[in-house]
């Protein structure tokens, strides 16, 4: 059946592999594990993080798990 495989970003796939070791974490705990420096909220790499996760979440790979924007992958 066609459509099962999930095309990833890199950013992604660190997103992805940041949560397994680590479940729980902010958006912009993320950005800073994956651009290697300190991000601010108001950045084109928060945002860019942001889109990531929200596309991950719509995939069913993660899931928002409060307001305050913590992430948690989910057991697919």
């Amino acid at each position: 059946m066609k459509g099962l495989s999930v095309h990833l970003s890199k950013h992604q796939e660190k997103i992805l592999g940041y949560l397994a070791v680590q479940p729980n974490m902010t958006t912009k705990d993320l950005a800073e594990m994956v651009f290697g420096k300190t991000v601010g909220y108001k950045t084109k790499e928060f945002s860019s993080i942001y889109r990531s996760l929200v596309s991950l979440e719509k995939k069913g790979l993660i899931k928002r798990i409060r307001v305050q924007l913590t992430w948690q992958r989910t057991t697919k």
